[in-house]
């Protein structure tokens, strides 16, 4: 224990870790990491500290321990040095040593963006988002974009291992745009549709042909490349999944941590392109940029971390055969005259509305489903902080998160296949942190869900006073109650720190 005039042995590599970052901090800045009430330390001590005038033979705590423990206070303040110190990961699993898990639910109000990272003691790290959007002001999402920025600078994040947009709503894609020039991205994950399906979006969701983010409805793989700054590896579709599809195997036994690695690697089991998918003007890169994963498939990080996704084949868009029928000419006309588009688009949507109502608006919405957890069936947490009170503690294994964007988990046969799909390696029930689906929306839950899924967190990304939308719904809320819940809103976000 600290005693009111000392430090211990963890505080004392923690400063001398603080005082050697770059940019360089000052004295009083160190200090206040480590002032509590009724403790009386001077801003001297750590000047003697810095001089090696006091405490010499000890060690300095590596950056990303350093780092990792400044981040945590900001989170919640006096977290246990101990956990932080250079030797307690090895002293603990000399296999494994330290393992810093940030999450992150970014202010956004009406719409999403979340962001992740895995940062080793030894220097390994990944990082991921899942949508990056909002409908409300766009300077919340410039100021969520900034903030997240500085996270990944933080933790010496140059490049960002895997993007994934659940689906083609603005609200979910507005700002990934600009995400995109910013740094490198090893893949981007997106739900497959074919061109008629993308373009019947695009009316739902009011898109005008001379909207720049209409380009991306057209062919998301041009625009996406095409964008200032951008530097994509890889473009994964993942196909809608099926009735008679086999669930994903559960997790690999995990292997030994990686040796002087900083980049992990990023494997995922690859497949054949969906029916119709080679009428896309971008099929002669399958193979290079572009692919395909398999139904089932699962994208994995060795020997930490995988992504499991899912892709529910009934929130498609409905395309019929008289439509496309009627349909394809304009389609070819939006592909091929730019000059004619916004009439053609204008022909098109008065076609869908024949076909289909104008009341059928926002009725087939799409959402890839993402789990993201660890490899290990066994993995605990051995300390975390959060800015909100979660069911999560010391020990528990519920630290795996499900990423649901504007997805549906509505009664009976919908939400068995979804089970089924996570059941393998006990996945449902290792993901106590829960994005509720489409910001607490009523549509798409069924009452009981919440007892069904007991999430630790259960995080609603909305603003509940936006003119339009007003989500969470009072009965979603209801339900979740019990499981923690948590309002990202426009000004406060959700954010996690842990080890494990």
């Amino acid at each position: 224990m600290v005693s009111a005039n000392s430090l211990s042995t963890a505080e004392i590599q923690l400063i001398k870790g603080m005082l050697n970052l770059t940019p360089r901090l000052k004295d009083q800045q160190v200090l206040a990491y480590f002032s509590r009430p009724h403790r009386d330390l001077n801003h001297r001590l750590i000047g003697q500290i810095r001089k090696n005038q006091i405490f010499s033979s000890e060690v300095p705590a590596p950056e990303v321990a350093t780092r990792a423990f400044m981040a945590a206070w900001e989170i919640a303040p006096y977290p246990d040095p101990h956990y932080f110190a250079p030797n307690w990961g090895r002293s603990i699993r000399s296999s494994k040593g330290q393992r810093f898990l940030f999450l992150d639910w970014w202010p956004v109000g009406q719409g999403l963006f979340s962001s992740g990272a895995i940062v080793m003691g030894n220097g390994p790290r990944f990082s991921w988002i899942y949508d990056c959007g909002t409908s409300s002001r766009e300077c919340i999402l410039d100021s969520a974009l900034g903030d997240c920025q500085q996270r990944r600078e933080d933790l010496g994040l140059s490049t960002l291992d895997l993007a994934v947009l659940s689906h083609f709503d603005k609200d979910h894609i507005s700002g990934f745009s600009r995400l995109v020039g910013t740094m490198p991205i090893r893949m981007v994950l997106l739900p497959y549709l074919t061109l008629f399906q993308r373009l019947i979006l695009a009316i739902q969701q009011g898109v005008a042909a001379d909207d720049a983010i209409f380009e991306f409805y057209v062919d998301p793989v041009a625009y996406l490349t095409n964008l200032d700054g951008s530097a994509i590896g890889q473009i994964v579709f993942v196909p809608p999944s099926e009735p008679d599809d086999d669930p994903p195997a559960a997790p690999i036994e995990p292997g030994p941590d990686p040796e002087g690695l900083i980049e992990l690697p990023l494997k995922f089991e690859g497949g054949d392109p969906p029916e119709g998918a080679e009428d896309e003007g971008y099929g002669q890169m399958i193979g290079r940029q572009v692919q395909y994963l398999r139904r089932g498939g699962t994208i994995t990080i060795p020997p930490l971390w995988e992504f499991v996704s899912y892709n529910d084949a009934r929130m498609l868009p409905n395309v019929t055969a008289a439509f496309k029928r009627g349909a394809s000419s304009l389609v070819d006309d939006l592909l091929h005259s730019v000059s004619t588009r916004q009439s053609s688009l204008d022909k098109l949507k008065a076609l869908y509305d024949k076909h289909f109502g104008t009341s059928s608006v926002r009725r087939n919405i799409i959402s890839l489903f993402l789990y993201s957890g660890p490899l290990d069936q066994t993995a605990s947490l051995l300390f975390h902080a959060s800015t909100h009170a979660t069911g999560l503690a010391a020990g528990t294994n519920r630290f795996a998160q499900m990423y649901t964007g504007d997805g549906s988990i509505c009664a009976g046969q919908q939400f068995t296949d979804f089970s089924q799909h996570y059941t393998p390696g006990n996945r449902l029930q290792r993901a106590g942190i829960l994005q509720v689906m489409h910001h607490g929306a009523k549509g798409n839950w069924h009452a009981g869900l919440g007892s069904s899924l007991r999430p630790e967190a259960s995080i609603f990304s909305s603003d509940p006073g936006h003119r339009k939308y007003k989500h969470p719904h009072s009965p979603v809320l209801r339900d979740f109650w019990p499981f923690h819940p948590i309002q990202v809103d426009d000004s406060r976000g959700f954010h996690t720190i842990a080890l494990f």
